[in-house]
């Protein structure tokens, strides 16, 4: 989790720079193939009854492709902005941390490919089209 004490942020703002294990925003294994702990770089402010964060978030994602079945990995920076109502005085935290597990399984492709022109696997004799010639007669 990455948690924020809301009696922390006020209008001069808070700066956060965090590395997160992914298990420390609730991501798993089987919903994400992470290479590397999430780094979070984050301006967070207090605008009236409203927090403000616009964080820069990377990690190294894994992928397998979609047409050759080759493990691969890239590393995805990507900039949010997150708003956070704070509609009473009861609300001692916010948490970065679930936003972002959130907008990384929706950014998750389905289906990716190692690269744009990846060429496959022959279907008959199964060889890996970017690495050899097809042994098919």
């Amino acid at each position: 989790m990455i948690k924020i004490a809301v009696k922390d942020v006020n209008s001069g703002g808070l700066e956060i720079n965090q590395t997160v294990p992914m298990e420390g925003i609730g991501l798993s294994a089987e919903e994400i193939d992470l290479r590397s702990p999430i780094t979070v770089k984050a301006k967070i402010k207090r605008v009236d009854d409203e927090i403000i964060a616009d964080a820069k978030v990377s990690a190294d994602f894994g992928y397998m492709c979609a047409r050759c079945l080759e493990d691969f990995h890239e590393v995805h920076e990507s900039d949010y902005h997150f708003n956070f109502e704070i509609a009473n005085e009861l609300e001692e935290y916010i948490d970065l941390g679930e936003e972002i597990r959130q907008e990384f399984i929706m950014a998750n492709p389905a289906r990716i490919l190692c690269k744009e022109d990846c060429k496959g696997i022959c279907p008959g004799c199964g060889a890996n089209l970017n690495l050899e010639k097809c042994k098919c007669k």
